[in-house]
């Protein structure tokens, strides 16, 4: 009891550091890691929100674009990419959403200022503990957990239009909550958000089926590209260059479908593999259970959760598909 005491003022205390340097601020900078998802582009915009009640200036900025699935989140116009961000502005105040570490955020680290205050919010088991001011629960299912959490912390009155973009970063972190990191507090909050607004079933459609008719035919291309391992518990699936462009489509059209390799009774451990324009390969890890492939994508140099973690292949330093392979089996027999 002392204990969880001692942690209940430590983080109270945090949060009252988080207040306190917000309304100090004069401009702010919302950044997380490149190539953004649901949990980061959610959390930034609802991070947003409270700080435009502050009356501050604020810009959201990534490496990389909002991939499709995220269009129908609300003021998501506001996120924008670096490599059309040319305007050359200094912030005061730099929060940086979903990122384990400076070099994840890309190309916005030139963004910061030496002299920036920077507040770090995360909950991936890598994070440095870099910043001024660290809010990191590794527990935590999403940076949108945290986030409802120190709203709630600070008795910040959540509207609807923060509590939907909270909502859709959780669901989408936890795997529509099916991952293990989904707790009793994880959904406890979700009903919560629910109750000031979210609106699960219009969230679930607007993110996974609105997807446009091209998207849905090239994914078809990416099931019979299906290929089965160790008795039918690995599934790799692969979307080529060739095929984005026949299909006019982007790899930000494809978040979210690398749930689609773990879909077959027996996978325990799916990959889908994307080829980039530099030849290398984006793959996204997926898991079952208490797989844990984040080992696989932080020992190829990436990252991620326990369910779901990626990293970029690089056939020029000797990373290819039969090591990746070799990899995933050692989970799987570790796993047995």
């Amino acid at each position: 009891m002392r204990y969880q005491k001692r942690m209940k003022i430590k983080v109270q205390k945090r949060y009252s550091d988080i207040q306190k340097t917000v309304a100090d601020s004069r401009s702010v900078l919302i950044v997380s890691h490149s190539a953004p998802d649901g949990d980061s582009v959610g959390s930034q915009l609802a991070f947003r929100n409270y700080i435009l009640e502050h009356g501050k200036d604020v810009a959201v900025i990534n490496e990389g674009s909002v991939p499709g699935i995220y269009r129908n989140l609300p003021d998501v116009d506001a996120v924008k990419d670096i490599g059309n961000y040319s305007t050359r502005k200094q912030f005061d105040l730099i929060i940086a959403l979903d990122c384990s570490n400076l070099e994840r955020l890309g190309k916005t680290e030139k963004l910061i200022e030496d002299n920036a205050t920077i507040i770090n919010i995360d909950h991936h088991p890598d994070n440095t503990g870099f910043g001024n001011i660290t809010l990191v629960n590794k527990a935590s299912s999403s940076t949108a957990e945290l986030l409802t959490e120190y709203f709630l912390g600070i008795n910040y009155a959540i509207d609807k239009k923060t509590a939907l973009l909270l909502y859709a970063a959780i669901m989408t972190d936890t795997g529509r909550f099916r991952y293990e990191s989904t707790s009793r507090r994880t959904m406890e909050l979700a009903g919560l958000l629910i109750e000031k607004g979210a609106n699960p079933r219009k969230i679930c459609d607007d993110i996974y089926f609105s997807i446009p008719p091209s998207v849905l035919k090239l994914t078809g291309k990416m099931l019979e590209s299906a290929e089965f391992y160790e008795d039918d518990k690995i599934c790799l699936m692969q979307v080529s260059r060739e095929s984005l462009e026949k299909y006019n489509a982007s790899f930000s059209d494809f978040d979210g479908l690398a749930e689609y390799t773990l879909y077959a009774k027996k996978v325990m451990v799916g990959a889908l593999l994307k080829e980039l324009d530099d030849d290398n390969i984006k793959v996204s890890l997926r898991s079952k259970s208490n797989i844990n492939v984040s080992e696989v994508a932080r020992h190829f140099g990436g990252g991620g959760h326990r369910n779901a973690s990626g990293f970029v292949m690089k056939p020029s330093l000797g990373i290819n598909r039969q090591k990746l392979l070799h990899n995933l089996k050692g989970l799987i027999d570790a796993s047995v």
